[in-house]
């Protein structure tokens, strides 16, 4: 169970940096084919939605950042709970702020790939 932990860690680092950079490519592998994300105002984006937002600039994370991240493994899936600090913009709309993510992963093969996440925003 450890060994699975540090992997999807090391996984979901690979993730934030390449959002940092705004860099689809790695995501390709990332993402799972049937990947959705829900934000924090309910729209459902799928892998293609963000991989060609980002791609063409109509998405960009101006500040990212990950404070903290809680991982519970189940055999070849893990639920990934994060609070993050963010500054994205999308199609020109600013998004992001203060968020708790729960992200799945499911392992395929040797690799972990992100088969949903779901983003609520932190009330004050």
């Amino acid at each position: 169970e450890a060994e699975t932990k540090r992997q999807v860690l090391a996984t979901d680092e690979r993730r934030v940096e390449a959002l940092r950079r705004n860099d689809p490519a790695p995501l390709r592998k990332i993402y799972a084919d049937d990947y959705t994300l829900v934000t924090e105002d309910g729209i459902v984006h799928t892998k293609t939605d963000q991989l060609e937002a980002l791609a063409a600039g109509l998405l960009r994370y101006e500040k990212f950042a990950v404070t903290e991240r809680t991982v519970r493994a189940y055999g070849d899936v893990v639920v990934l709970v994060s609070r993050e600090q963010s500054t994205i913009l999308r199609a020109g709309r600013q998004v992001g702020g203060d968020l708790r993510s729960t992200r799945v992963y499911k392992k395929f093969g040797k690799e972990w790939r992100v088969i949903a996440t779901h983003a609520s925003s932190i009330a004050r």
